[in-house]
C-alpha cells in the first residue's frame, strides 16, 4: 500500500484506490442503515458485571502477551475497551468509520492484511453481530501467527441489542466446534453466571411489557408483587454480590449470561490474502 494523497490509499499490487477518512482507511463501505453507536463511557468499574468481567478477563489476556506483540481489535466502536490496551502495539478496526478506528474494514468481505500478520486478535461482544459467523473465522485464522491468539467475550443469555445486527447464540459445545474448522484450539473458556442479572430483565419485561396489557384489580396486584419481587432483589444484589466466573463443564444447568474465551492458532500454511 502507498498514500500519495492524504485522502486516498493505493495498492501497489492492483491499483485499487481506497478513501482516507479521519485518518483511517475505508477498505469496505460501511452498510446503510447502521445506526452509529454514541460515545459512552467504559471502563474496569463501570458498566453492567457481564461489561466489568470482560473488562478482567481481556486485561488479563492483554497482559500475558509479549511487549512487542502485534493486536488487532476488531469491532472495536467507539474504544470501549481501548484503556485495556495502552502501551500496546494495537489497531482498531471496524466497519464504521468512528473516529476512535484506524481501519475500516468488514473482514467477511476484504481482508487488507498479509497473512500471519498478527500475535492476537481480539473480539470482544461481536461475534454476535456478524452473520457470516465461518467466514470471520476463516479470515481471522489467516491474519493470526502460528500460535497466535483469539481473544473472546461472547454473549449468550443477553437481550436483542444494536438491532438490525443482532443475529446469533453460541453455547459452548458450537464455539469449540467453529473454531476447530478453522484450526484454531479452544484453549480456555469460561461462562459468567449471574442468575440475579436474568430477575431484573424478566421483572423489566414483566413491567414494560406484560403490565400493560393486564387490567383491573389483576393489574393492581401484579404490580404489587412485581414491587414486592423488586425489592428482594435490589436486597439480593449486596448479599450475593455479582455474576461468577465457571469453566461450563463444571455446571450442567446453569445459563451463562456469556462466554470468555481464548483460541490458539494451530496450523500453519494459509494462503497470503493481500490487496
Amino acid at each position: 500500500m502507498k498514500s500519495d494523497d492524504p485522502e486516498r490509499l493505493e495498492c501497489v499490487a492492483c491499483d485499487q484506490q481506497f478513501p482516507i477518512q479521519n485518518g483511517a482507511p475505508i477498505f469496505t463501505t460501511p452498510p446503510t442503515g447502521l445506526v452509529p453507536s454514541d460515545k459512552i463511557v467504559r471502563g474496569p468499574e463501570v458498566g453492567t458485571p457481564w461489561r466489568r468481567a470482560n473488562w478482567r478477563f481481556l486485561a488479563g489476556q492483554i497482559a500475558q502477551l509479549p511487549p512487542g506483540a502485534l493486536i488487532l481489535d476488531v469491532g472495536a466502536g467507539r474504544g470501549d475497551f481501548a484503556a485495556a490496551f495502552e502501551g500496546r502495539n494495537c489497531l482498531a478496526l471496524d466497519i464504521y468509520p468512528y473516529p476512535e478506528v484506524d481501519i475500516v474494514c468488514d473482514l467477511t468481505q476484504t481482508n487488507p492484511f498479509k497473512a500471519g500478520s498478527f500475535d492476537a486478535v481480539v473480539l470482544m461482544n461481536v461475534i454476535e453481530h456478524v452473520f457470516e459467523t465461518k467466514a470471520l473465522l476463516a479470515e481471522v485464522s489467516k491474519i493470526l501467527k502460528t500460535d497466535g491468539v483469539v481473544v473472546a467475550a461472547i454473549p449468550f443469555m443477553v437481550k436483542i441489542h444494536q438491532a438490525p445486527v443482532d443475529f446469533v447464540r453460541y453455547t459452548h459445545f458450537a464455539l469449540g466446534r467453529l473454531g476447530e474448522e478453522h484450526g484454531l484450539q479452544l484453549e480456555f473458556i469460561e461462562g459468567y453466571y449471574d442468575p440475579l442479572f436474568f430477575l431484573e430483565e424478566g421483572l423489566g419485561n414483566l413491567r414494560n411489557a406484560i403490565l400493560p396489557t393486564t387490567q383491573g384489580a389483576r393489574r393492581q396486584i401484579a404490580r404489587t408483587l412485581l414491587g414486592g419481587i423488586q425489592i428482594m432483589s435490589n436486597w439480593l444484589q449486596p448479599i450475593l454480590g455479582p455474576g461468577r466466573t465457571i469453566a461450563p463443564t463444571k455446571t450442567s444447568s446453569m445459563a451463562p449470561t456469556g462466554y470468555h474465551i481464548v483460541y490458539k492458532k494451530v496450523v500453519s500454511g494459509l494462503t497470503e490474502n493481500l490487496l
